[in-house]
């Protein structure tokens, strides 16, 4: 169980961490709607973590 639950909240931060660092290597580079999300990391930032906490828990709550 503690297995399944590192993964399901493990992996997706990985992926969010690869996002933060894709969004500031390539700044300069992203459409108009992205740009104003990356001027504020912070909301960023607590969307990301929130969705992801978020869904991950609910995606183990529905598989156990």
């Amino acid at each position: 169980m503690l297995r399944e639950l590192v993964l399901a909240i493990g992996i997706p931060l990985l992926v969010l961490l690869l996002a933060v660092l894709a969004l500031e290597q390539w700044r300069d580079q992203l459409p108009a709607w992205l740009k104003r999300l990356a001027e504020r990391p912070s909301w960023l930032w607590n969307t990301g973590i929130g969705l992801i906490i978020g869904l991950s828990l609910l995606r183990w709550l529905l598989q156990r």
